[in-house]
């Protein structure tokens, strides 16, 4: 077993005890603790999250309290973004514009009836987006211009 597969194990083994916890706690947030860990996660940082997370609920293992899990972190990155912004962590969105070079060898159709969420909004004009988990969990970056919002 190479390190990064021993990381992502790591990793996936972390998450399951974090939703497990989160789960038996019957809180409905983050204890105020918690929630500063996942306040301000980098772009690298939130995409490795959500992506193991997304990975786990994807091929069915304990879905339902890291699904739980995934909707908290939104939410409090979402409480972390501007006001104003555009758009959050934790939106719905769809492709409207042309696909970018990273998506050009996917199916244009499914990409444009793919509801999107939001897991990071960068100061580049840039948004991690990863669609339904159940359907894939890999997350691609691409310009803010090219989305529309389903819902907040």
């Amino acid at each position: 077993m190479t390190y990064e597969d021993t990381a992502e194990r790591v990793i996936d083994r972390l998450l399951l005890a974090l939703a497990a916890q989160q789960r038996e706690s019957g809180r409905p947030g983050f204890p105020e603790q918690v929630a500063e860990v996942f306040a301000e996660l980098s772009r690298d940082e939130a995409g490795v999250i959500f992506g193991q997370a997304g990975h786990l609920v994807h091929y069915g293992v304990n879905t339902e309290p890291l699904v739980g899990l995934v909707d908290m972190i939104s939410a409090v990155q979402r409480g972390e973004a501007p006001e104003d912004a555009a758009l959050k962590p934790g939106d719905s969105v769809r492709i409207a514009g042309d696909l970018p070079e990273n998506l050009a060898d996917h199916d244009e159709a499914i990409l444009r009836e793919m509801v999107f969420v939001v897991r990071h909004v960068g100061s580049d004009a840039m948004v991690d987006v990863q669609p339904d988990l159940l359907e894939d969990y890999v997350i691609e970056t691409v310009p803010i211009a090219i989305l529309e919002q389903v819902r907040p």
